[in-house]
């Protein structure tokens, strides 16, 4: 999975330049927003790593702190509020954008079970 830290250099553009214009609901790509100092994001990381495929996803690091409270991945398309979130693109291409807002995904304590994030990434 492609790792994307946090800084000016990766805008959302460019995360969402790592979608392939393939994504589909039968091929979904999925958006793992995370951050290393955040005990949620540590508690699901092992879970995570074992159900997210990684040729299929993409890890945002949102800074740290303070980075994270200005992030721009809390705006649109993203509009991330909390973490870790796990985001189901289910459409690339022109459509991707537009879609993001409106796509599925699970947030913090919904990542704890392991039943609802293996149904998730199915």
């Amino acid at each position: 999975m492609p790792l994307l830290p946090p800084g000016d250099l990766f805008s959302p553009e460019s995360i969402l330049s790592q979608i392939p214009t393939s994504t589909s609901p039968e091929s979904p790509h999925f958006l793992i927003f995370f951050a290393e100092w955040c005990p949620d994001c540590t508690e699901v990381q092992s879970s995570l790593d074992q159900h997210v495929p990684d040729k299929n996803s993409t890890l945002v690091l949102v800074g740290d702190r303070t980075q994270w409270k200005e992030s721009k991945f809390r705006e649109p398309p993203f509009n991330v509020t909390r973490i870790p979130t796990l985001i189901r693109v289910e459409q690339g291409g022109d459509a991707l954008a537009s879609s993001l807002d409106s796509a599925p995904r699970l947030v913090e304590s919904e990542l704890r079970s392991p039943e609802q994030l293996s149904q998730f990434v199915a």
